[in-house]
């Protein structure tokens, strides 16, 4: 049978027996009943021979003591103690070396239990009989020399009829006692089974339930601190993370809508304010509003579908050696060039190994927000940290209040003097600083500039 013959199989028989409760007890009782029968089996294997055993050392103790009264004594010796019988003793014969009896412990035994044997020799023989009507005898036979010069046999035999009984009985204890365990187990472990379950169907009967309206909703965790409790702690904080994610999406849906709303009804006014008119749009309203409104527009995009790649698949990186001062000095280069604020420069040659295009990005947000915030300066540094480096980048504006360090770069935030959507952004550029430097194993840094204002950055493992 292949591997897939054998998936294919064990997948069908698992349905066909049902659910894991019902498993369980087959799988118990299978157990079960394979080790009781392996018991049933040892157990009357060991009865047998114990019995067998200790009837036959009854015999062998009480031939040899014949054997040594006849060593000594003769059949004169063989008193009628000696042929007595007991539990293990149920016949005695001294046979001649011709074959006949010629002592007996019973009166009419008077065929031979087995051919005579040599002096010294000892064997056990069984199904022995004297006559049709004896029975069966496990016998001991000792061939032995008497007083008198005369080579005998003494014969002692156990009926094998009680030992087969007994045999008997214990074989049918086993086959009756045994099925009733095995049918006890089976009920007690389907019992503690679903006693041990019920949790389990109470958790499935609550996730049921729970729909994309109701993440609020927990399940029920049962006492007892074993595997079905944290399982059900494991489900809840599950439901904690998607209940946070829900709320994630649903405000990022909103925020994104609001965000969009804005240059798509500046958009959407000037062209049906044409349309109404049935005039064209004069150039300086394409290139003062509506060119302005449309890039804005498409940045926002582009923007939103570099996050959503982000929190599906992560960042990709195209990996190699990045010189952060030139990166540095290109950004000083281009404020000059379109602002008229004072950029200070304060780099050092350092290299990391890192996505050129989307270190150059998350640099230029860093310096764009410190643009919007700006009152005259603004300053690019590099600090070197041995094994990491650091790049910062400071303005003199109005800084960031305290409580808004931890969230500056949530998707879609404004600081309180910057909510304007002239000074203030999409609000995703620090965001998007933040799973690029994320990406590359850093961290982003939001502080007090020395001077006041804000002092915004990113650490970054150096490669010297």
């Amino acid at each position: 049978m292949t591997a897939s013959g054998a998936i294919v199989t064990t997948v069908s028989l698992r349905r066909s027996l049902g659910p894991v409760r019902t498993r369980i007890t087959v799988l118990a009782t299978v157990l079960v009943m394979v080790a009781l029968t392996a018991a049933a089996a040892v157990i009357v294997l060991v009865s047998r021979n114990l019995m067998l055993s200790t009837a036959d050392r009854g015999t062998a103790e009480r031939a040899s003591e014949i054997a040594m009264t006849l060593g000594s004594e003769g059949l004169r010796g063989v008193d009628s103690a000696l042929l007595d019988t007991t539990q293990y003793v149920d016949v005695i014969q001294v046979i001649g070396p011709d074959g006949a009896v010629l002592l007996s412990s019973r009166s009419g035994a008077v065929a031979p239990l087995g051919s005579p044997v040599e002096e010294g020799a000892r064997t056990v023989e069984p199904d022995r009989r004297f006559d049709a009507s004896s029975g069966d005898f496990r016998t001991t036979f000792i061939g032995v020399r008497a007083s008198d010069g005369t080579d005998m046999t003494v014969a002692v035999g156990a009926a094998e009829a009680p030992l087969k009984r007994l045999v008997l009985v214990v074989t049918l204890l086993c086959v009756i006692v045994f099925p009733i365990i095995v049918l006890m187990i089976g009920l007690l472990t389907f019992q503690v089974v679903g006693r041990a379950l019920r949790p389990v169907e109470g958790i499935r009967r609550e996730v049921d339930e729970i729909t994309a309206g109701r993440l609020d909703q927990r399940v029920p965790v049962p006492d007892g601190g074993d595997e079905i409790t944290r399982l059900a702690e494991t489900m809840n904080k599950m439901l904690d993370r998607l209940e946070s994610a829900r709320e994630s999406q649903l405000k990022f849906v909103g925020d994104a809508s609001h965000e969009l709303n804005s240059p798509l009804t500046t958009i959407i006014g000037l062209t049906d304010l044409a349309a109404s008119r049935d005039e064209p749009i004069d150039a300086a309203t394409v290139r003062d509003v509506l060119a302005p409104e449309a890039q804005r527009l498409q940045r926002m995009v582009a923007d939103l579908l570099l996050l959503a790649r982000a929190d599906e698949n992560g960042i990709g990186l195209a990996l190699g050696p990045v010189d952060l001062d030139e990166l540095v000095f290109a950004e000083a280069s281009r404020v000059r060039a379109i602002t008229a604020l004072t950029v200070d420069v304060r780099p050092i040659p350092v290299q990391v190994d890192g996505d050129l295009d989307k270190l150059t990005r998350a640099l230029r947000n860093l310096v764009d927000n410190a643009i919007r915030h700006a009152d005259g300066r603004i300053a690019l540094e590099i600090v070197d940290g041995g094994d990491t480096v650091t790049v910062v980048v400071s303005d003199d504006g109005p800084g960031v209040p305290d409580a808004d360090k931890a969230r500056i770069t949530d998707r879609f935030v404004r600081l309180d003097d910057a909510r304007t959507r002239a000074r203030g952004g999409s609000g995703l550029g620090l965001a998007i600083v933040d799973e690029i430097i994320r990406a590359h194993g850093g961290e982003m840094i939001v502080d007090d500039a020395p001077g006041g204002g804000a002092r915004i950055g990113f650490v970054l493992q150096s490669s010297r």
